[in-house]
């Protein structure tokens, strides 16, 4: 019983042995880098890898390639292929790939699988391992802010805003909120803060805010800020001027921005008309009593 038990161990000790040597001994992607970091759609990234050979022995005609199926990339002016003609054991070497990434591509993290073959020198079989690399592509909100054309701020009245939110990026910007920041020459009136929600690629939308503007102000520079986050939840905070101009009543009366407010004539003119219909019909009840009389 005790030599079987020593048997097991001893052939169950040369398994594991085997095994971590296949383990050790590999051909390995021992560093890999990308440059951008994260990739925009439409945008190029280079792949820098190195190569490293744990195999023990000398290998040559090492073929790298990147496997590019169902995945948003292209091999860019080259091909997915990188052929390095011998790796000694112990050594490493580095590759470089160009791909670019689709137009339309989603954002998110992909995994490009690379197989290397290669033969051992003065050997004709080929042997072949796996390894797999990641790539980012991350499409980037740009959010502009501008003042809506409908904006006529009068002077020392209550304005409502309007702020414009253009996303002119590749990539939706989500939970988005905007902000009016304190100024001199405008009093902001309830909240000064606006949630707007998500802003796909080339779309806009709008915040209200109540505002009044001091009688003496001219052109004000409206500090605007926009908070959101990107596709991978990465926060960003925008500040932006918007130049606002205000105006008397008269002034923009009389520039056409807005229209008089002619009530109080049409009002005299109805009172005018009233009395005119009294005087009238009193003239008329005394002719009549007039004429009864003679009669």
């Amino acid at each position: 019983m005790k030599t079987q038990t020593k048997i097991f161990l001893i052939m169950t000790g040369i398994i594991l042995a085997v095994a971590l040597m296949q383990v050790a001994s590999a051909l390995t992607i021992s560093s890999v880098s990308s440059s951008p970091a994260e990739v925009q759609p439409g945008e190029k990234a280079r792949i820098d890898m190195t190569i490293e050979n744990n195999l023990g022995d000398d290998v040559e005609n090492v073929v790298i390639s990147l496997d590019l199926t169902n995945l948003p990339f292209a091999p860019y002016q080259s091909s997915n292929e990188r052929t390095i003609e011998d790796i000694n054991d112990g050594n490493d070497e580095d590759v470089e790939f160009e791909l670019i990434a689709f137009a339309d591509a989603a954002s998110g993290t992909y995994k490009i699988p690379v197989e290397m073959s290669y033969n051992f020198q003065d050997e004709t079989a080929r042997e072949k391992t796996k390894g797999t690399i990641s790539l980012i592509i991350n499409a980037k909100p740009e959010i502009g802010v501008s003042s809506d054309e409908g904006n006529i701020l009068i002077k020392g009245k209550d304005n409502t805003l309007i702020v414009k939110i253009i996303n002119s990026g590749l990539g939706e910007a989500k939970f988005l909120s905007v902000q009016i920041l304190p100024v001199s020459g405008i009093k902001i009136i309830g909240s000064d803060k606006v949630y707007i929600g998500n802003i796909d690629s080339d779309d806009f939308d709008t915040a209200e805010f109540k505002i009044v503007v001091n009688a003496d102000a001219g052109t004000i520079n409206l500090p605007v800020s926009v908070a959101y986050k990107d596709s991978r939840n990465k926060d960003f905070t925008d500040v932006e001027n918007i130049a606002l101009k205000s105006y008397t009543t008269k002034e923009a009366i009389s520039l056409g921005l807005i229209k008089a407010n002619n009530s109080f004539i049409y009002i005299i003119i109805v009172i005018v008309i009233i009395i005119l219909v009294l005087i009238f019909r009193a003239i008329r009840k005394r002719r009549r009593n007039k004429q009864k009389e003679k009669e």
